[in-house]
């Protein structure tokens, strides 16, 4: 939807945007024109789905770091699910941190990769080409699958 909006003209960045709505709710489109602040592009960046890295001694990643994906409302409790999973691994090999790591990182890999799957599921639901419909068809058990 950002492609080809001039966020540096304000008003016209509105009008652009609004536009994309023009069949919604005039409630819901205020939110859009009525607004006291201009209007800001924040564009999401993800690693790619299954991302995996090379084994560096004594060095790993978690939360955002390891697997930065569209936002699915899973990001603070994967960080802290892999912040819980690292203890475990470093408590069960006290004495061999390269294990620990290891460990730690070939189940991370997977858990990143269905998550980030499910981010990237969402917000094609959120805002891909379909939407509403796409979210509409979701919330009533017509989603396709695909």
């Amino acid at each position: 939807m950002a492609r080809g909006i001039d966020f540096t003209d304000s008003a016209a960045a509105v009008a652009r945007i609004a536009r994309e709505f023009d069949d919604w709710a005039p409630e819901l489109t205020a939110l859009i024109t009525d607004s006291d602040t201009a209007p800001v592009l924040r564009p999401l960046n993800t690693l790619p789905i299954g991302h995996q890295w090379d084994r560096v001694q004594g060095v790993t990643l978690l939360g955002d770091a390891a697997h930065l994906s569209a936002p699915n409302g899973e990001g603070a409790n994967l960080a802290m699910c892999d912040g819980a999973e690292l203890g475990k691994a470093i408590a069960a090999h006290p004495d061999d941190c390269e294990a620990a790591l290891t460990e730690y990182e070939q189940a991370l890999f997977p858990r990143s990769a269905a998550a980030a799957t499910e981010g990237a599921h969402l917000h094609e639901l959120l805002f891909g080409d379909n939407t509403p419909h796409s979210l509409v068809n979701m919330l009533t058990g017509h989603e396709q699958t695909q």
